[in-house]
């Protein structure tokens, strides 16, 4: 038997008053219109619940009635005690239901009111949601609890699914999922009803703990698909939850792992047992990555407690990027960055999406630097590679940006040795007068020289001056130097103090 709303208007203690519609009027699910979670699953048969506080919109951007539901509640608020007469107007001209509760009855009470009503109508059909709840969470056993939990789900509703990483990664598949997936940001799709690959789709995100784990993708979707498509959601909330617990304690035991292992790494034959456990093999190679977020300039006691918070979040989201894509990997969260060694095929293929799911986790605005070192395979040149990492991450001049070892200026390499008030008189004493000079705007040009002495034209155009107010500087600049700008001499010990500046603005020695 249908819950109708005659059964909530018997209710005494609910103190409905019908404003609109038939008493007998049946409603299949219950769902909050002011709640963001429900609002993408708005669908007609609902008995859409609507509290006062929250502001009615016109149309033709109506939650309340578009699409028209079975039913209107609305729960007034202790400010506001009558209910907007234009709502009443829209029900009648939709010819939809409108009851409204008192103020002394809350919004919470009427929702729990309305699917008692639902559960109760359901009758012997709950030993069936019983069995199906049994086959569904016998899916978050498996080693690979997302693709079990897409698979069973898609062959019980017809459904084509797939699940997305926040960095854009197809984790896992069921069904019909013909189309492109993957790339981009789909933690930015808009929940709710789309058109992806040229076909009909529904969209979810998978939230754990205030941050997108998945985004959930439907096809085929039928009359019931946004109750699959939710239950799915909310079985990969609960691996990731699992997935989540087991991973704190995962991380503890191999940070502990890593730093001893950093710590000495002439130990590590004794830690060898333990490497290949977590998937450091003997024989083959690995990759120190280190990362930073945000900027560099950071100072005070709550700027590093949301530092260290920003790099645990990133070392999470890692070393799940590592764990599906089967890769062996150590982690450990340093006081200015995070570390990992990692063991797979290909790894320089991994820098790009690695960096991607580090700025996913990130989030928008944060600017994430990812320095890694050479591949290695001997055990004990452990800490040689985290030195390789930390310059090739240091080295990064703008505010994000990858760099592997072998590829950084083997200037910063030799200057990152030398001492920083040595490193600051070497730079004074061979361009100290033209930094002194008009304002930074000798030396702001000298820097731009150096990147092209050979195209004044073009030099000229990216100073927006005139050629010949290039050329008066140029001048200047020699005279204050006492040195020829076109020696290859001179080019050279100008682009060494260009660099150790540049070295010491980023590391705040300047």
């Amino acid at each position: 038997m249908p819950a109708t709303l005659r059964a909530l208007l018997a209710r005494e203690d609910l103190g409905l008053t019908l404003l609109h519609g038939d008493p007998d009027t049946a409603y299949g699910s219950v769902v909050v219109v002011g709640r963001e979670s429900d609002r993408p699953w708005l669908a007609p048969g609902d008995l859409r619940l609507h509290e006062g506080r929250f502001t009615l919109p016109r149309p033709p951007s109506d939650p309340v009635l578009d699409p028209p539901p079975a039913a209107v509640l609305h729960s007034l608020s202790p400010q506001q005690r009558t209910v907007p007469p234009s709502l009443v107007e829209r029900c009648r001209a939709a010819d939809v239901a409108l009851l409204v509760s008192p103020p002394t009855v809350g919004p919470a009470l009427l929702e729990e009111a309305a699917l008692r009503e639902l559960v109760a109508g359901a009758g012997t059909a709950l030993t069936g949601v019983a069995a199906l709840q049994r086959l569904l969470l016998k899916a978050l056993e498996s080693p690979k609890p997302e693709r079990e939990v897409l698979e069973r789900v898609s062959r019980l509703s017809g459904m084509g699914l797939a699940a997305l990483s926040p960095w854009g990664e197809v984790v896992a598949r069921a069904g019909d999922t013909t189309g492109r997936l993957g790339g981009g940001d789909p933690t930015a799709l808009p929940e709710g009803r789309a058109r992806l690959s040229g076909r009909d789709a529904l969209v979810a995100h998978v939230v754990v703990r205030g941050r997108v784990r998945f985004t959930l993708v439907g096809f085929d979707a039928g009359p019931a698909s946004a109750t699959w498509l939710e239950l799915a959601r909310t079985l990969l909330a609960a691996a990731a939850l699992q997935r989540s617990a087991e991973a704190q304690h995962d991380r503890s035991r191999k940070g502990a792992l890593l730093a001893e292992w950093l710590a000495g790494p002439q130990a590590a034959p004794l830690l060898l047992p333990r490497l290949v456990a977590a998937g450091i093999e003997e024989e083959g190679e690995y990759v120190v990555a280190v990362a930073e977020a945000g900027s560099r300039a950071r100072s005070g006691r709550m700027a590093a407690a949301r530092s260290q918070a920003l790099l645990e979040r990133l070392r999470e989201a890692a070393d799940e990027y590592f764990r599906t894509r089967g890769y062996g990997s150590l982690s450990e969260t340093r006081a200015e960055h995070v570390v990992w060694v990692f063991s797979g095929g290909a790894p320089r293929a991994q820098a790009e999406p690695l960096l991607r799911a580090l700025k996913a986790a990130a989030g928008d605005g944060v600017p994430v630097r990812l320095g890694l070192s050479l591949p290695r395979n001997d055990l004990t040149g452990v800490a040689d590679a985290y030195h390789q990492a930390v310059l090739a991450v240091q080295s990064i001049t703008g505010a994000e940006g990858l760099a592997w070892f072998d590829l950084i200026d083997p200037v910063y390499w030799v200057l990152k040795q030398q001492p920083v008030a040595n490193l600051a008189t070497l730079r004074d004493r061979i361009v100290g007068p033209v930094k002194q000079a008009d304002d930074g705007k000798l030396w702001r040009t000298l820097t731009a020289y150096l990147r092209a002495p050979n195209d004044l034209a073009a030099l000229a155009e990216e100073l927006h001056v005139h050629v010949n107010t290039l050329r008066y500087r140029l001048k200047r600049i020699s005279a204050l130097l006492g040195a020829d700008l076109t020696r290859p001499e001179t080019l050279a010990k100008l682009y060494l103090a260009q660099q150790i500046d540049a070295m010491l603005e980023r590391e705040g020695a300047a």
